[in-house]
């Protein structure tokens, strides 16, 4: 069964076992460089990850799908060894883990809770290498750019880390140093999970796990472009501009290439230290609020979508200017441009998720692929179960309970989210990861059951959905009657706002069970 892949994996090692010392030169040699030591270890790792009463469930038993039983210890186990495999092979397999670690609609909460510390904990690269890099990209020596620049970096992620310096003319920048073997490492180690994947697919026939390499393939070599990210940042600060609470760093562009981005140093706390925030008294349901209008607007309005809102990438600080929190969003490598088909069939498909409206969840499910796994996509989206979602997921907020059971129920259903997963655009893999790291934030900051992500939501999708009639108005009382309709459901949408914070006020309570009272006494 595994044959061939083997074979395949074999020449591959053959291959790269000669990479090492001939690729990076004697200056980076590592043992870990060689080709056969890294691909070795994964494999290693792959094997020691598919324990053997798990293949028995899978090859024996032909209705898995319906009561695979759930080891907790083997799949903490499994993830362990995934984890050790990302940080020591480093670079592109840290960038997977981190994919890997926002799944929680896909994978065991085993495995998101172990791979989810590589979003901060990432292995730093030595100073003299980071000091290399700069000389490479400058052609002048660190002290000949900077006035001090400190050796230990603000944080470490896959791709690159950043330290903090001080330019010549005194402005404090944060300089970001891509680790100095990734770039060449990153296209052999995609073709290795490639292989890994393949044989994992010939054991699991079932399973679709292809379309994370598809990913790691298009989107990689883009993170990896250092002037795309700052590109990216200044047309998301353009795009955006509207929203005062949003700071996005500057870009010093003559002192950036594609290895080496120096930016402006902005200093916050990351977004899900709550201790942070009650320290700096920033209101943690106003931060919520910020993120919720931010992303709406990126993803409904704009279709400019900043992909990567892990804790280390959004940060926050209480401004006396705006009276308020600030909102700092940093690595801007990884966007998703969305075409306006997507996103107004998005749009539809999110208003019919508020609305209960359960004829166009299938409607627009469908328009993207979902076809009979209609209900999936929609949980999955909401990350709500499918009797919550028929109510309507702005009636009730989530609970803890249901968080665990959904995250009971995905093993049950891996096979047919991988399925789904194969089936629909590109572009909503990483909305669906997006979605995951948005919730991950406000499940630390205990804001998961307030209602104004919805909110925010609808009015940015009333208003994209205007804005693309508006666009193909046949006449003058046309273009009126939609501008109406705009105005109509923006009003009735601030009317709801109003009344949600009434009756969350003392108040408000007192007037809801006083109406209680009357209603039950009358009837």
């Amino acid at each position: 069964m595994v044959r061939a892949p083997l074979r395949l994996m074999s020449l591959v090692s053959a291959g790269l076992a000669t990479t090492g010392l001939g690729v990076y030169g004697a200056q980076y040699w590592d043992p870990n460089d060689f080709g056969v030591v890294r691909i070795g270890r994964a494999a290693l790792t792959v094997s020691d990850c598919l324990d053997r009463r798990v293949i028995k469930q899978f090859l024996v038993d032909q209705h898995y799908e319906c009561h695979i039983p759930v080891f907790p210890q083997i799949h903490s186990r499994s993830a362990r060894h995934l984890l050790d495999l990302c940080c020591t092979n480093r670079g592109t397999f840290i960038k997977v883990g981190q994919h890997l670690g926002a799944m929680e609609y896909l994978l065991p909460p085993e495995y998101t809770r172990t791979l989810s510390v590589l979003h901060s904990q990432a292995p730093p690269t030595p100073l003299p290498d980071v000091l290399r890099v700069i000389r490479e990209e400058l052609g002048k020596e660190a002290n000949e750019v900077f006035e001090r620049f400190e050796e230990t970096p603000l944080g470490a992620a896959s791709l690159a880390q950043v330290h903090r310096a001080v330019l010549k003319d005194g402005q404090t920048v944060a300089v970001k140093v891509q680790h100095p073997k990734v770039q060449k490492q990153s296209s052999r180690d995609i073709l290795l999970m490639e292989v890994l994947l393949h044989i994992v697919k010939k054991i699991f026939p079932q399973f679709e796990f292809m379309w994370l390499i598809e990913e790691a393939k298009k989107n990689i070599p883009l993170e990896l472009d250092f002037l795309n990210e700052g590109r990216n940042a200044e047309k998301l600060a353009d795009m955006v501009s509207r929203f005062p609470f949003l700071k996005i760093p500057r870009i010093h562009w003559e002192l950036s290439t594609k290895r080496l981005l120096v930016m402006e140093y902005v200093e916050g706390g990351q977004v899900n230290d709550r201790e942070y925030m009650e320290r700096h008294k920033i209101d943690v349901n106003q931060v919520s609020r910020a993120l919720g209008k931010l992303y709406s607007e990126m993803i409904f309005v704009h279709g400019f979508v900043h992909c990567d809102p892990h804790p280390g990438n959004v940060l926050v600080r209480q401004s006396a200017e705006i009276g308020g929190p600030e909102i700092i969003l940093l690595d801007h490598g990884l966007y998703q441009k969305l075409t306006d088909t997507f996103r107004l069939d998005y749009c539809r498909l999110w208003q019919a998720l508020i609305a209960a409206d359960m004829e166009g969840i299938r409607i627009y499910s469908q328009r993207m692929g979902a076809g009979n796994l209609y209900p999936l996509l929609a949980c999955m989206l909401a990350f709500r179960s499918w009797k919550v979602v028929n109510r309507g997921i702005d009636r009730r907020p989530a609970t803890k309970e249901e968080a665990q059971e959904i995250r009971r129920n995905a093993t049950a259903f891996l096979p047919l989210i991988s399925q789904l997963l194969a089936s629909v655009p590109r572009q909503m893999l990483l909305l669906l990861k997006t979605n995951d790291l948005l919730r991950g934030i406000e499940t630390a900051l205990h804001t998961r059951t307030s209602f104004n992500s919805f909110l925010s939501m609808s009015r940015c999708c009333v208003r994209a959905l205007s804005r693309h009639r508006k666009s193909s108005a046949s006449s003058l009382w046309s273009y009126t009657h939609i501008c109406i309709s705009e105005s109509v459901d923006l009003a009735q949408l601030q009317l709801y706002e109003i009344f949600l914070y009434a009756q969350s006020t003392c108040v408000g309570r007192w007037l809801s069970r006083l109406i209680r009272w009357i209603s039950h006494t009358v009837y």
